[in-house]
């Protein structure tokens, strides 16, 4: 069984009068703006939204949308779902005046036209649902071990350049940062 579609955009006054509910799926492709954030875009994200006067008379859409991206790991550059959720309010009004009076709780979303571009504002949610720097899980990624073999081989040269700190010919420029004496305590 399929859900019904969500549609791209929605009159900007008979779904909040009627007060209704749409849940459904929302088609990935073509959300161009995404596009270039994820490895692939087919699939679907599922959506709920209610549509409503606040006491105010502001017209309010409340949703949900859920969804399974897949997007690049930015340890090994592999691909890897990543599953999205986000809850939101969104306050519909006609200008920018109107959208700064807007309490805090609601996203503004400003429309003067005769339709609502509902896709957009799903878009959008996703969008604020990725991470900067998406990483697998350290147990499932395949960098993993060769980024802790890295790590200690640093350590250990770490470890061994302190040893033979004598050996280093930056010495000279560290006791630079230590009030003008090198390492041995004298002047320069």
């Amino acid at each position: 069984m399929s859900n019904p579609e969500i549609p791209l955009s929605i009159d900007a006054l008979k779904p909040f009068e009627q007060g209704s509910v749409r849940e459904g799926g929302l088609a990935l492709a073509g959300m161009n703006r995404l596009e270039p954030l994820v490895i692939e875009n087919d699939g679907e994200a599922m959506v709920r939204l209610a549509f409503y006067f606040d006491d105010e008379r502001r017209r309010v859409i409340e949703g949900w949308i859920r969804a399974e991206l897949v997007v690049q790991c930015q340890r090994c550059l592999e691909a890897m779902r990543l599953p999205v959720e986000s809850n939101f309010q969104v306050g519909v009004v006609d200008s920018e005046a109107m959208a700064d009076q807007l309490p805090a709780s609601l996203e503004p979303m400003v429309s003067g036209k005769r339709e609502l571009p509902i896709r957009e504002v799903l878009e959008d949610e996703l969008i604020m649902c990725l991470p900067d720097d998406p990483v697998h899980e350290e147990s499932g990624c395949s960098a993993s071990a060769t980024l802790e073999r890295i790590n200690r081989d640093a350590d250990d040269a770490v470890a061994q350049a302190r040893e033979h700190d004598t050996d280093n010919p930056f010495r000279v420029l560290a006791g630079l940062g230590s009030g003008g004496k090198d390492q041995g305590g004298t002047d320069s």
